[in-house]
């Protein structure tokens, strides 16, 4: 405070504070700014609408928690929705005028934020991150069973505005039974610990790379066949079934690997072969699969001339998928029109005029 005024620190710039510091650090200073209105008002050197000016000032991250906040305490959590920037703060200034003291109702906004909100931190290990994100919607699948995401930021979008302000019942709901070998532990604040326990278990416990070296996200033809595999098997079908709807082959090929990590990498004797025994429900699916795409690679190279594997790069890989919408052929076709076609163009009329040179002499 320097002469009886409140300052803080500006938002453009980066302090050696994690993010739940600085909202700790916001929120404190909401509270002081609403604490000393409360005094001007009542000495008459303040009035209620210099108190919503000030308001006006808060930052859109402030906003939206302390509006979505609202909602959830008046039972209109269907209203969290994605709003333009400035809409937050002007709806929650509208809500917070309808009551007769707005600023103790804006006082108890930030004390439910501060005890019963998850801080955005906590989210910065899935929030960028498709698989991730799709084995923890997993968890809670019934909260968005009747719900449909086309793509990655649809979903993630939706798992982060979420949790935060549902984290109780995430608590309360989310399966942590997951089969792993190393076990949810819930220790320290209620609030925190089980979602850092899961992401403790679950990162040390996915599919490891090493397993997943024979699967190429750039082979569709494979992405393809080992997403309808996994989405054919009667028990266990590929995970969010008509609940996330991948728009690439990168996003289904993250879609395979989030099952694959809700598969448990627990040994069982009772699960593999007849003959060969001991493996996890994780290790067995992959098992299987390689197998069976080890067979048809083989039967396909002796009925085809080459291996049939063809690597696009990534730059080139969307105009596939468009070309390949647009044409109705499939991607190995459109390869081999492609191919005939210049060799058409380029080779073709040399190669025959060559032919007759040497037939004539």
């Amino acid at each position: 405070m320097v002469d009886g005024q409140l300052t803080r620190l500006p938002d453009n710039q980066h302090y050696p504070f994690d993010q739940g510091s600085m909202e700790y650090h916001n929120s404190q200073y909401l509270r002081t700014m609403s604490d000393l209105y409360i005094k001007s008002i009542r000495s008459g050197t303040k009035r209620i609408e210099d108190y919503f000016k000030e308001l006006d000032k808060m930052s859109v991250t402030d906003a939206k928690s302390l509006l979505y906040t609202y909602n959830i305490l008046l039972n209109k959590s269907w209203e969290n929705i994605n709003y333009d920037n400035d809409d937050y703060k002007n709806l929650l200034i509208k809500e917070l005028k309808t009551w007769n003291s707005p600023i103790d109702k804006f006082n108890e906004l930030l004390d439910v934020r501060a005890t019963k909100v998850l801080p955005k931190s906590y989210l910065d290990w899935f929030k960028n991150d498709l698989r991730c994100s799709l084995f923890i919607t997993n968890l809670i699948y019934n909260v968005f069973k009747n719900s449909a995401f086309k793509g990655k930021d649809e979903l993630i979008t939706a798992i982060t505005s979420f949790l935060p302000y549902n984290i109780i019942y995430f608590n309360s709901h989310v399966n942590n039974e997951f089969g792993y070998f190393n076990r949810v532990q819930i220790i320290d604040d209620w609030k925190v610990s089980n979602l850092l326990s899961i992401k403790s278990t679950y990162l040390k416990g996915r599919t490891p790379d090493k397993e997943l070296k024979w699967l190429d996200v750039a082979n569709h033809n494979q992405i393809e066949w080992v997403y309808s595999y996994i989405d054919n098997d009667k028990d266990q079908p590929i995970i969010l079934k008509d609940v996330f709807f991948p728009e690439t082959f990168e996003e289904k090929y993250e879609l395979v690997l989030a099952h694959l990590d809700t598969l448990s990498n627990i040994e069982s004797p009772n699960i593999g072969t007849e003959k060969n025994k001991g493996y996890s429900e994780r290790s067995y699916m992959l098992y299987k699969m390689r197998k069976a795409w080890d067979g048809r690679k083989n039967y396909s190279s002796k009925n085809e001339e080459g291996d049939g594997i063809i690597k696009i790069y990534k730059k080139n890989q969307t105009k596939l998928e468009k070309l390949i919408a647009f044409s109705g052929f499939t991607a190995q076709k459109m390869i081999n029109n492609s191919i005939e076609q210049m060799y058409d163009q380029l080779i073709k009329d040399d190669t025959e005029a060559v032919d007759k040179d040497d037939a004539s002499g």
